[in-house]
């Protein structure tokens, strides 16, 4: 046999052993995907409690009455009617020699359109004002409530009546809200207006944006617009044709100064026979809206219906999709009149003010709150003043905005808003213990502190519980926000969400303790915890949170998401539990420190830590945001004060970094993904820590990781079954993982 011929059979030898080994780890992987097909580790039980404002009456300089008169003097005998009166009369109070003044207002119900607050009304550091409820619940309502005695059967209108089927004949009851005691007219209800994050009807001739319309709420629920189908999303078919939008195919089909074309082409969709037949027996499509995630989870978008071509089973929306179109994006129309066919849908005929509803098994019982005011129930420019144990609700706007420092908003009940519930900007600001459910978008949201300088906002979102938020913009709506400098989020409990449930912008932010689970309900390429896009957003720690049973169905998210090459971060001593998809993401960024944590059965990788900055820069891969010269990575990096003697002491990692492209291949250059991922305690079914990209391993520290299988989970853990994630034997622990730990569970959540 020739030498030629020994060097083939050994390469075919070779290639063998190779075929092997994969076929061998594939095999490995389908057997533990059956073995651990539909496991679910037991949630982490955090015990939170809730801080009860305390039930001792308060002593009032002045007070609020349902059956007072603002022609009293405001005292307890004699209250004032109004806060509004309450407001002027603090304004006017003498506040030297003082320790403080309180306003109490007696329980009830208060119809206020907006209360104003100007710096005339502020406090001062000896003297702060409080508004604080007391004999009960205050409730500051926006909209109005409906009485059931109002609403008559649909037979009483045929010509509505006939159109819905027998079923709805019988439920469906109508008010008119023209009619006293509401005597409501077109500019109370609204329009209907584009929602979504990612709409695009500002390119568009026409009245199309604006506030949220009126909204029904049924004891404390949000009532659904008639739409079609009921529980579900359609899924689009075939693409007839894409639109002119921004982009058509990813960010390298970017159109240049899209945003200056007026009236874009919009997309088409085949829609099935079944459905053509549907959208013709509906009597009009004027005013009928299409909602979906054309392209991406994470980009929610509607439009009002363009055309529609029973022959040919074409239907348009009027807007055209931001990021291009696909087949299987889920939507679903909304504001159909004959399809109010189940409990929890509701109609309005925009011209004539009929309200149709059906009437659900307690109606006779219901609480039934229509929303009307455009602006905030409670809108602060002052300073030193608290709101506590006040429930704000029927607005189409935020609940309550504050623009000051030294505020505080505690014990409230935020509830049933089209916006945000809580906007706190300035600095030493306290949102405190309250509950928040049932907006249209956001919980809190806290912006404060100074760039420049790194001066922190010092304010603080606290033992708050928010849950059943985002319910009509779907993403980047979260429980918490944080912008600026310095500013916190701590021991929140956050649950039921479309999407993310804290996203945090800026520098040195602390997010620590709070309580995560069930959010990015319909996301993918999302995070419980999420930001993303910065190479000047250093400083920021987020540590000791617990995030479990995220995702739902098929939706599989992230826990904590690093996204485009987000740098300078510390995650640490975070509980992470049933994370479908990643559990840590690092999308490519430097700088990032993630140790510490326990990762217990993540779905796809445990940690995933890619190279996008450096495959943008170097090779002008996808991620077009760090192209050299063009991309707002640099541009950004560069219009900030990365440079600055302030910015280099507070980041040291700053002396050191490089824009020369010569250095590419050392840590220092910009784009490289340069981080530590060291001593995490990871726990899955492939015993892997994820995926790691090979730049990622040559740059970063990626040691002393614990990582096991799942049958592990009883010797690692005290009480795994009982949801106890304490370390079992923290020493036998260290030999793996040096200096791990202990994560202090009992400190997570509310009240603790």
């Amino acid at each position: 046999m020739g030498i030629v011929s020994k060097i083939i059979i050994k390469c075919i030898n070779l290639i063998a052993i190779i075929l092997i080994i994969v076929f061998a780890g594939d095999i490995k992987k389908g057997v533990l995907d059956l073995i651990y097909k539909d496991f679910v580790a037991p949630a982490p039980v955090i015990t939170s409690t809730t801080t009860k404002k305390e039930d001792v009456e308060p002593m009032g300089d002045f007070y609020v009455s349902t059956k007072g008169n603002d022609n009293n003097n405001g005292t307890k005998e004699a209250p004032f009617l109004t806060i509004e009166r309450a407001v002027r009369a603090v304004r006017n109070a003498d506040k030297s020699g003082k320790n403080g003044i309180t306003v109490c207002i007696e329980a009830g119900e208060y119809r206020v359109s907006s209360l104003q607050f100007t710096k005339e009304d502020s406090g001062t550091e000896e003297c702060p004002v409080t508004y604080c409820s007391y004999n009960g619940e205050v409730i500051l309502n926006g909209g109005v409530t409906l009485s059931q005695n109002d609403f008559v059967s649909v037979s009483e209108y045929p010509e509505f009546s006939q159109r819905l089927g027998s079923e709805a004949q019988k439920n469906v009851v109508v008010v008119d809200l023209t009619k006293e005691p509401y005597s409501l007219t077109k500019g109370d209800w609204g329009k209907i207006y584009a929602i979504g994050s990612y709409h695009t009807a500002e390119s568009y001739d026409g009245d199309y944006t604006g506030p949220l319309y009126c909204e029904l709420f049924l004891n404390d629920e949000r009532q659904t617009l008639a739409k079609y189908p009921d529980n579900d999303f359609l899924y689009t078919e075939e693409v007839v044709k894409t639109g002119l939008g921004k982009e058509s195919d990813g960010a390298l089909t970017e159109v240049k100064d899209w945003d200056k074309i007026r009236n874009p082409e919009s997309d088409i969709y085949r829609v099935s026979p079944e459905l053509a037949k549907r959208i013709s027996g509906w009597k009009t499509l004027d005013d009928v809206w299409m909602f979906g995630f054309w392209k991406y989870d994470w980009a929610d978008a509607s439009s009002p219906v363009g055309f529609f071509n029973a022959e040919k089973r074409e239907i348009s929306p009027k807007f055209v999709s931001l990021y291009g179109t696909k087949e299987d994006a889920p939507y679903y129309f909304f504001n159909v009149f004959e399809e109010l066919t189940k409990e929890g849908e509701w109609y309005l005929d925009r011209e004539k003010g009929l309200l149709f509803l059906w009437k659900p098994d307690n109606f006779t019982d219901a609480q039934i709150d229509l929303s009307l005011s455009l602006n905030p129930v409670i809108d602060s420019d002052a300073d030193y003043v608290t709101f506590d144990g006040i429930t704000v609700k029927g607005t189409r706007s935020d609940g309550i905005i504050i623009n000051g420092k030294n505020n505080t908003v505690q014990n409230c009940l935020i509830k049933n808003v089209a916006g945000n519930a809580l906007v706190m900007t300035g600095s030493n600001n306290l949102a405190y213990n309250n509950e928040i459910t049932r907006t249209g978008k956001g919980g809190i949201y806290i912006s404060g502190g100074d760039t420049e300088t790194l001066t922190p906002g010092n304010s603080k979102a606290d033992n708050n519980y928010i849950h059943h938020w985002s319910e009509i913009y779907q993403t980047y709506q979260p429980a918490v926000t944080l912008e600026g400098v310095g500013n916190i989020c701590s021991h929140n409990e956050m649950h039921d969400s479309p999407h993310e449930a804290i996203t945090y912008r800026g520098n040195n932010h602390i997010i620590e303790y709070n309580n995560i689970y069930d959010v990015c309900l319909l996301s993918d390429d999302a995070g419980a915890i999420y930001s993303g896009r910065s190479w000047i957003w250093y400083g920021n720690i987020v540590r000791y949170n617990c995030i479990y049973n995220v995702g739902s169905g098929e939706h599989r998210p992230d826990g904590i998401y690093l996204d485009d090459a987000l740098s300078g971060q510390q995650i640490y001593g975070n509980l992470l539990v049933n994370i479908p998809r990643n559990a840590i993401h690092i999308g490519g960024g430097r700088d990032n420190i993630v140790t510490n944590n326990i990762i217990v059965n993540s779905g796809v990788t445990s940690i995933y830590f890619d190279e996008r900055a450096r495959d943008g820069a170097l090779n002008n891969g996808w991620f077009t945001h760090a192209y050299i010269g063009s991309g707002d990575m640099w541009k950004n990096l560069y219009a900030s004060p990365w440079q600055s003697e302030t910015w280099q002491n507070a980041f040291p990692q700053y002396q050191t970094m490089t824009d020369d492209i010569s250095k590419s291949e050392t840590a220092e250059y910009i784009p490289n993904p340069a981080s530590t991922v060291k001593g995490n305690l990871i726990v899955n079914k492939y015993k892997e820590i994820g995926d790691i990209y090979k730049s990622s391993e040559k740059f970063s520290d990626i040691s002393n990781n614990g990582i096991y299988s799942l049958r592990s989970l009883e010797e690692i853990f005290v009480d795994v079954n009982s949801g106890n994630y304490k370390i079992k034997d923290i020493e036998t622990l260290r030999k793996t993982i040096p200096g791990f730990e202990e994560i202090p569970l009992d400190k997570i959540g509310r009240g603790n």
